[in-house]
């Protein structure tokens, strides 16, 4: 009798419907901190989106969501660079810090304006 039990449960835990994928979702957020907002996609959204644009390294803005046909893309402009990213798994859009600029080019110039400010230019 409880193999009998033990095979109807396992049925039933195979028959029954998959879930949906889930991302985070949000439109134009300034901290991957306000995107936390879960989404369940639809059957035919199969992957999540991030997309980053960050315009002269004063300000980043942050979009998430769910993509029946999602296109990476990286894009500089005179002004910013827009990076859109993409992933299957639930929940795998949580951070887009891998499409940031490394920390290196935003500290190095402003070290090098440290030095020129502190030094002044007559003593270069």
């Amino acid at each position: 009798m409880k193999a009998v039990l033990l095979a109807l449960l396992a049925a039933v835990l195979a028959l029954r419907p998959g879930t949906a994928l889930q991302c985070y979702s949000c439109k134009a957020k300034v901290s991957n901190e306000d995107c936390q907002h879960v989404q369940n996609c639809s059957r035919s959204e199969t992957q999540c989106w991030t997309e980053l644009i960050r315009a002269v390294d004063l300000l980043t803005l942050i979009s998430k969501g769910c993509s029946s046909h999602c296109v990476e893309d990286s894009e500089d402009y005179h002004v910013g660079k827009k990076n859109v990213t993409c992933c299957s798994t639930d929940l795998c859009n949580a951070s887009g810090a891998h499409a940031l600029q490394p920390a290196i080019v935003t500290l190095t110039p402003l070290t090098v304006l440290g030095v020129l400010l502190f030094w002044g230019p007559g003593q270069l």
